[in-house]
């Protein structure tokens, strides 16, 4: 058994935060499923680099004794450049890392992996950093013969497995298309549109794959663009020609997958074989890759083919002559419209002029009634003032003659209450006069009883200073009871 190689080498101190990571870091024929190498940067800082520009995933060629750079990562725009074309691979990225995943890894994966960073330190000075990792291969028969035993066991369902692989790579082989505009094109005159796509199952059919990444690949000038499941479309610029890029990949059913790259004036280099790559995660855990080729011919322009592009520039300059020569037309009554409009122009200028003037007058004659508004206004608000006080006084009039009605109205009631009172006080002096009268008459008519005439007017008194007295002698006399005394 081989046994596991791991170097870590870095060119900066064990505490460095460039780190590279692989899992497994042994892998196995038929065993592993899957390696993974990641390379990253952890709290987004490494020591002696003030500024990160770049980070480089390579893997060492024992051939040429150098490491070939697999992917590179712009750290400002997040650029991805994929260097070197590997196959059934996967690779995901973001801010300061990058993972490659090999699906079923081989030998020729056991390599020693490499995470460069690249910036600048703190004197402005370009430097580099890195971390390397090795991944080595070994043959576990044990462990080979264990999975045939257990497949052994289960020989049914095994058989079952397989014809239901079989069964999903004839359906994720007919959902992938992969077409040019044309197979032959002229050098320099014709467009060319590769279209990569990876279509929608028919409905009623259970979706058993998950489309991670798209690639279109020339054989000789390498990858022309990608995309990746939830990222933008990348397109590496080669020997400078802009192409027009589009696709996506869609998480629902509903829509198809696809990647599209138009570009013009083809040269003979890049005629070949176009290829088409669809990286597919399955359900049960496989890792897939569908290809599909085109071969585009880039063919060179004969004289013949000058001499047809050539006629048909020419008529397509007939038919621009002789749409100039109609738009001609259309300019010179345009302009004789113009002319009959300006005339038309001056005389509604002149009519505005008029207008504007009478205009002016209205202006006027609104702000002197706009003026006699706001006095009118101001003597409404004064009135309205006085209104308002008024009706205050009102109010504190109405209240004082409610509060006088009522005092009128208690006072009403305590007279009432008064006269009853006095009626009958004056009903009881009544009573108690006439029975003082009939007592006054009662002792009146005793002296008429029991009176002796007097002989003379020395025994005659009374309250009064004089007073008429018939003597015993039947002589009416008046008597003076005051003057010394009376008696006379």
């Amino acid at each position: 058994f081989g046994h596991l190689v791991l170097c870590s080498i870095l060119a900066t101190l064990s505490t460095s935060d460039l780190v590279i990571d692989v899992k497994p870091n042994v892998i196995s024929p038929e065993i592993t499923p899957q390696l993974v190498i990641n390379c990253s940067i952890t709290n987004n800082q490494v020591q002696q680099l003030d500024l990160i520009k770049s980070l480089t995933l390579s893997r060492y060629n024992e051939n040429t004794k150098e490491f070939n750079d697999l992917f590179t990562l712009n750290s400002s725009t997040l650029d991805l450049k994929q260097q070197l074309q590997l196959k059934y691979s996967q690779v995901s990225f973001g801010n300061l890392y990058i993972t490659l995943s090999l699906p079923n890894p081989t030998q020729f994966d056991a390599k020693i992996y490499r995470c460069n960073a690249t910036g600048d330190n703190a004197d402005g000075a370009n430097i580099s950093l890195f971390a390397k990792m090795a991944v080595e291969y070994e043959t576990n028969s044990t462990a080979l013969i264990e999975e045939i035993r257990h497949c052994k066991k289960n020989e049914n369902i095994c058989k079952c497995s397989l014809k239901k692989v079989d069964h999903v790579e004839i359906t994720q082989k007919s959902r992938f298309q992969f077409y040019a505009s044309s197979e032959i094109i002229q050098e320099l005159i014709e467009p060319l549109t590769l279209k990569c796509l990876f279509k929608t199952l028919i409905q009623g059919q259970k979706e058993t794959s998950t489309l991670q990444s798209l690639y279109i690949i020339h054989e000789i000038n390498g990858v022309i663009a990608f995309i990746n499941k939830q990222q933008p479309v990348v397109t590496p610029i080669i020997d400078g020609h802009l192409k027009n890029v589009e696709g996506e990949i869609f998480d629902n059913e509903s829509k198809d997958s696809y990647l599209q790259v138009t570009w013009n004036n083809l040269k003979h280099s890049e005629s070949g074989k176009y290829f088409c790559e669809a990286h597919v995660n399955c359900s049960d855990g496989r890792f897939d890759k569908l290809i599909d080729i085109v071969t585009i011919i880039v063919r060179g322009s004969t004289l013949e083919d000058l001499v047809k592009v050539i006629q048909k520039l020419q008529r397509q300059a007939e038919v621009d002559q002789e749409s100039l020569q109609n738009n001609e037309q259309k300019i010179k009554a345009i302009k004789e419209d113009v002319d009959t409009n300006k005339q038309s122009i001056i005389s509604v200028k002149e009519d505005l002029n008029t207008k504007q003037e009478s205009i002016l007058r209205i202006d006027k004659d609104l702000d002197a009634k706009q003026q006699d508004i706001i006095s009118l206004k101001d003597n409404m608000n004064t009135t309205e003032k006085d209104i308002i006080r008024i009706k205050e006084d009102v109010y504190t009039n109405q209240e004082n003659i409610l509060s006088i009605t009522e005092n009128i109205d208690t006072n009403k009631h305590n007279m009432s209450s008064l006269l009853e009172n006095l009626t009958m006080v004056v009903a009881n002096v009544s009573t108690a006069f006439l029975e003082v009268q009939n007592q006054i008459d009662e002792v009146n008519k005793l002296p008429q009883r029991y009176f002796v005439p007097p002989t003379s007017c020395r025994n005659v008194t009374s309250p009064k200073a004089r007073v008429i007295v018939t003597l015993a002698s039947g002589l009416k006399v008046m008597c003076d009871t005051k003057t010394d005394g009376g008696g006379w």
